[in-house]
């Protein structure tokens, strides 16, 4: 390939770029300038743009004016003249028309600033010698083993991008804990019209003899045609439950049981030993846009229920919430099943489903749970998860701001007690940090967060987030012997939280983070370590 000799541009000598073949010249006479980088693409729409879209490690930069081209002597007046009545013929202007802009179709657009790129481009792309470029950190913890920042791979179709840490740590639920936590990434499609799948994993053991097998995932296939979200759990399992609501629990209080003296008052813990095998699965087809309709299955069946609280031999029996209720409604205490299906809406534009810069999710759910698909008893309840990411700097798009509303409750029939809403209880089981897993539940829930994420490092690598929340449950009437209690409402309590967090990036193309997070509670401290953000 023939090359130009040294340019003389903006008063400073550049190197040759390779040249287009002879071919692709108007002329012998007619030269191609080039610059020492590959430009971005052409801002005037209709021009011819020769020059191949940047690639390899050469940056870009701005070029505003079209390719210019160099004449000799008179040849420029023949040159003009030629051109002209081309263009004036009937074939020139059809040519004029229809000619398509030759820059290439992933050619980078020319800024100034990143702000330019937000506009034209949308929010997640900056300006990179003057190129909008989508926004990547430069380092991530693998970098760090490597000594040295990677190029940031192109995105490919089916690539995995894996973020795999050993968990050794705290939970206030499940003690000292020592597992494996993974999040993980793919392209199921054309990166440039495809949201990345995520998947993440989680085996762990505890020192509360707790073994926690968790499989969560959200399904992008090639377009977003589809939206696929799964919920898997095999949990051999211990914690402590409270009451339900978020006012004064029923046995705080003692009461007679058929005129016979009084049960003993509980005041603050009652732990539960229990497993469960839960299959939550969603299937939504995108039928406008945005915008999602489908439908699930659920399955929740508890089994080997131990409420180690409860006495029922003493002559002041220990009658726990979980008995209580239970009994109330006609459960059997010791197992239960809630199976069914569920009708779905999703609205979803986030630009990433593990850590979103930008975009909107609303998802609404209808479930039918009908003793012939398996429940013990039949209900109905709904569900409400919205969120929304505000981007706060066009130069850095990882400063987001991101809101949390989820709300769901019971609306027909009876649901068993462990499988009412619950904090800490969500697909992702991040709600209510600051509080316990299963510190509130009720038979309805509002739940609702705010949190800061940004940068701490220039180079992406550690990162922070401030954050907090507020929940309330509600508890239905009770009425037994000498006990009448009212029921309690929503907004009726409310528990406020409040909380900080690092982050560390594992993994740059997924945006997939190490979280460890520092949360206080209206009567509680709590420290937890994930992998991605909590919502």
């Amino acid at each position: 390939m023939a090359t130009t000799s040294i340019l003389k541009a903006d008063g400073a000598a550049r190197a040759a770029w390779p040249a287009p073949a002879n071919d692709t010249l108007p002329s012998r006479d007619l030269r191609l300038v080039w610059a020492t980088h590959p430009p971005c693409r052409s801002t005037f729409p209709g021009i011819p743009d020769w020059r191949p879209a940047p690639a390899g490690p050469y940056p870009c930069h701005t070029n505003t004016r079209p390719t210019r081209l160099a004449f000799n002597g008179a040849k420029r007046v023949a040159l003009a003249v030629g051109l002209l009545a081309a263009l004036s013929s009937p074939f020139g202007r059809a040519v004029a028309r229809e000619a398509p802009t030759a820059s290439p179709p992933d050619a980078p657009a020319a800024c100034a600033e990143s702000s330019d790129c937000a506009r034209r481009e949308g929010y997640g792309n900056v300006c990179v010698d003057n190129c909008c470029r989508p926004y990547v950190d430069r380092m991530d913890i693998t970098d760090v083993f490597r000594g040295k920042p990677s190029e940031t791979p192109k995105p490919e179709e089916f690539r995995l991008y894996p973020a795999i840490i050993p968990a050794i740590g705290y939970n206030p639920a499940l003690g000292f804990l020592i597992g494996v936590v993974g999040k993980f990434g793919m392209y199921l499609g054309d990166p440039a019209e495809t949201t990345m799948s995520s998947g993440s994993a989680l085996v762990l053991l505890t020192t509360k003899q707790q073994l926690v097998i968790q499989l969560g995932s959200t399904v992008m296939t090639a377009r977003n045609d589809w939206e696929l979200q799964g919920d898997w759990r095999l949990l051999l399992y211990n914690q402590d439950t409270y009451g339900l609501g978020t006012g004064v629990p029923l046995v705080k209080t003692s009461f007679s049981i058929n005129g016979w003296g009084g049960t003993t008052p509980i005041d603050g813990a009652q732990p539960m030993k229990f497993d469960l095998l839960r299959f939550h699965e969603t299937v939504l087809k995108r039928a406008w846009g945005s915008l999602y309709v489908g439908g699930g299955y659920l399955l929740d069946r508890y089994f080997s229920i131990d409420d180690e609280s409860l006495d029922l031999s003493t002559s002041s029996p220990v009658i726990t919430s979980h008995y209580a209720y239970s009994k109330y409604y006609g459960f059997n205490p010791n197992e239960y099943t809630v199976s069914g299906v569920s009708a779905d809406v999703l609205f979803d534009s986030r630009d990433s489903t593990i850590s979103a810069y930008k975009g909107f999710y609303a998802h609404l759910s209808f479930a039918g749970l009908p003793t012939w698909l398996g429940s013990s008893q039949g209900s109905t309840m709904v569900g409400a998860d919205l969120r929304a990411y505000v981007g706060l700097s066009d130069a850095v798009p990882r400063n987001v701001l991101a809101f949390w509303v989820l709300a769901s409750g019971v609306t027909s029939g009876h649901q068993p007690y462990l499988t009412l809403p619950s904090i800490g209880w969500d697909a992702a089981g991040t709600t209510g940090r600051g509080y316990i897993q299963g510190r509130y539940r009720g038979t309805a829930e509002v739940y609702a967060e705010a949190e800061w994420r940004f940068p701490v490092t220039s180079n992406g690598l550690f990162g922070g987030a401030v954050f907090a929340n507020a929940e309330t449950f509600s508890r239905p009437a009770f009425s037994y012997s000498t006990l009448n209690e009212p029921a309690t409402y929503l907004f009726q309590y409310v528990r406020p939280a409040v909380g900080f967090g690092a982050r560390v990036l594992l993994s740059k193309e997924s945006r997939a983070n190490l979280r460890v997070d520092f949360a206080w509670g209206a009567d509680s401290f709590c420290v937890y370590l994930g992998a991605g953000e909590a919502f």
